[in-house]
């Protein structure tokens, strides 16, 4: 019995050993050869390798109402990318000019390619129950695709209420994950691809990449000690000033512009903090990132080392008190980005004794958040808690 299966392998090891030695004639020029693209997402928990600790750090927890709201805490798996190749010629160039886009549904596809020389740009789309997305990828420059987001509420500046000037706060970007390749060579010498598909009748050639995330996550918390009903809830309304308004899907710089970027928010009352009971204002946030910043995995470290070091990161969230009065706090949270430049914990401490209850009609009281998407230039605002 031994003797037979020995037989069997052997004969396997003749044939396939026969068909490695067969050298069939590389198409002729001008015929196209198949590419195998498998595709890799990173280790999306090396993303939140951070200089953390949830179970001290973070306090707001997240229940299911929280999941129901803005979905699970962690970056999610994709389920389709589009896909862009960009014909270069017979030589490397810097600019594109020949696109061809698809969109698939599986993390490896097959394609066939002229010979010569490609750049390759994937990302992935954005699963949502509705269709509806915020992320707006702009190909209109083919050498540089960039994403944006659509604008949503605004902001009006306390320093200047008589000309009511109010700045157009953005839409925190969905998660996304792009790669790009740059200079595939197609080459008519068949010893450059990996095997010969004598179904397909062609040689394939395989490359791998792996997809890493343009969009970051901040979890923020607003801790309210010492509050004995004086504040009763949170109406939801946050923005944070100081993000880039813009990244680039082929490299994951960030751009220079900066627009506050507003979500959404609850209150949970009664929570133990460091042994204190306390009410915690809490959300999830989505960024792009800081203004001119490089990727995490290009950084390989969490403090930000771009150009705008200067521009602020400021917090404004609206907090309602026991009296119906809604008005809208602020807090410098630029140190905690900046240490924190791809995402983490934001917290802010406060003691409810030492904020006015608003009163009358003229305590500057009421929402700062206007329901306005007007064009937005920056704005330096200078607010009073």
């Amino acid at each position: 019995m031994k003797a037979v299966i020995r037989n069997i392998l052997l004969a396997l090891a003749v044939s396939l050993g026969v068909s490695a030695c067969i050298e069939p004639p590389l198409h002729l020029p001008g015929d196209e050869v198949l590419v195998d693209m498998p595709m890799y997402l990173t280790d999306l928990q090396v993303v939140w390798d951070v200089d953390l600790d949830f179970e001290s750090d973070w306090h707001y927890g997240w229940d299911e109402t929280d999941v129901e709201h803005w979905g699970p805490i962690g970056y999610p798996y994709p389920s389709n990318y589009e896909v862009r190749r960009y014909y270069l010629g017979n030589q490397r160039k810097d600019s594109h000019d020949q696109v061809d886009g698809f969109t698939i549904f599986d993390t490896q596809f097959r394609r066939y390619y002229n010979f010569g020389y490609y750049d390759m740009l994937v990302w992935s789309n954005i699963d949502s129950e509705d269709g509806a997305q915020v992320l707006v990828v702009d190909e209109k420059n083919l050498d540089e695709v960039r994403a944006t987001t659509t604008g949503t509420k605004g902001l009006v500046s306390l320093a200047n209420l008589d000309t009511k000037a109010v700045a157009a706060i953005y839409n925190q970007p969905e998660i996304f994950y792009s790669s790009y390749i740059e200079d595939l060579f197609i080459s008519r010498n068949f010893s450059d691809y990996d095997y010969y598909d004598e179904k397909e009748d062609v040689w394939v050639k395989k490359i791998s990449t792996t997809l890493t995330p343009l969009v970051y996550i901040y979890l923020v918390q607003i801790i309210i000690y010492n509050n004995d009903g004086r504040i009763i809830d949170a109406n939801g309304d946050c923005a944070v000033t100081g993000f880039a308004s813009s990244t680039s899907v082929n490299t994951g710089h960030t751009g220079m512009s900066s627009g506050p970027v507003y979500f959404q928010s609850r209150m949970k009352k009664g929570l133990d903090v460091k042994g204190q009971k306390a009410d915690v204002v809490g959300g999830k946030l989505t960024t792009f990132g800081l203004c001119d910043m490089e990727p995490w995995t290009v950084t390989k470290g969490p403090v930000y080392k771009g150009s705008r070091a200067s521009l602020s990161n400021i917090l404004y969230f609206d907090l309602t008190f026991v009296n119906g009065k809604v008005q809208t706090l602020s807090a410098d949270v630029t140190e905690q980005c900046q240490r924190q430049a791809h995402g983490g914990i934001i917290t802010i401490e406060l003691d409810a004794q030492k904020i006015k209850v608003p009163g009358g009609e003229d305590d500057g009281s009421g929402s700062l958040f206007v329901p306005t998407v007007d064009d937005y230039e920056e704005v330096v605002w200078d607010f009073e808690i």
